[in-house]
């Protein structure tokens, strides 16, 4: 298990845009994090809440965790959010009330320019999106 300060010195994102709170669980293949409900103060909330597609997001840090957990040196690796593909979203925001996210990512194929993971995000009452995402690493 990993704690939010073991994260941040993992992914190329710092203080609020550092999404995970914990990493639950990881193998060679998967990943499990956990984020708290986002507040009012989260830094992709609009009027209305934050979005579901911010679960992308959510599922990219997680991707880049596990990324970060595989490699030796365990530094961050550089990239960008490069596709998402056969998106579901479950609801139309993540919700301040629907307590702990769980995020789940696992790994589908990974070369040393890019790799591509599935997510699952939900909360503790439902499933908030859904999908496939690519990241491309740069060089």
């Amino acid at each position: 298990m990993l704690s939010r300060n073991e994260i941040e010195r993992r992914v190329p994102h710092a203080g609020a845009m550092c999404l995970l709170d914990s990493v639950q669980q990881w193998d060679t293949t998967a990943i499990v994090c956990h984020a708290m409900a986002p507040t009012p103060q989260h830094p992709l909330a609009r009027a209305t809440g934050v979005p579901a597609i911010a679960a992308a997001e959510y599922a990219a840090q997680a991707a880049a965790v596990h990324g970060s957990l595989l490699d030796a040196d365990g530094a961050p690796r550089q990239g960008m959010l490069a596709k998402l593909s056969d998106v579901e979203l479950c609801a139309a925001t993540i919700d301040s009330d629907g307590g702990v996210l769980t995020i789940r990512a696992a790994m589908l194929s990974r070369v040393e320019t890019g790799c591509m993971y599935s997510f699952d995000v939900s909360d503790t009452r439902a499933c908030i999106a859904r999908g496939r995402l690519m990241v491309a690493f740069q060089p």
